[in-house]
């Protein structure tokens, strides 16, 4: 199976998958990811293996999607503090923290 290499599929340039595959392992030191007749054009078997870091960055994006989009614990404590009157309010820090917004916004950071 060929692919054009990245040119949006212009021109001459195909390359077989398991020919690339085997360039960047060779270029990492790896050469036993893929096995398979490349002269033919032919591959008997293809894998894809995952680095360490990728392994991490898998797990903690299922830590992450577990984690509750609210901090129930402080909504709480603030609604009881709303409550009993003893909830105060920063006028400055919160003025602080809409301008940094709107910065953050007209700089196309959020």
């Amino acid at each position: 199976m060929a692919i054009n290499s990245i040119n949006n599929g212009i021109g001459p340039k195909t390359q077989n998958i398991s020919e690339q595959q085997q360039t960047r392992n060779v270029a990492k030191g790896n050469n036993t990811a893929v096995q398979g007749n490349t002269a033919t054009g032919s591959s008997s078997v293809d894998t894809v293996s995952l680095t360490g870091t990728a392994s991490q960055l898998r797990a903690l994006e299922q830590q992450i999607a577990a984690l509750p989009v609210v901090d129930v614990q402080r909504v709480e404590s603030i609604k009881q503090d709303i409550s009993n009157g003893s909830y105060e309010i920063n006028p400055p820090r919160v003025a602080d923290k809409m301008i940094q917004m709107e910065t953050a916004l007209n700089r196309g950071l959020m």
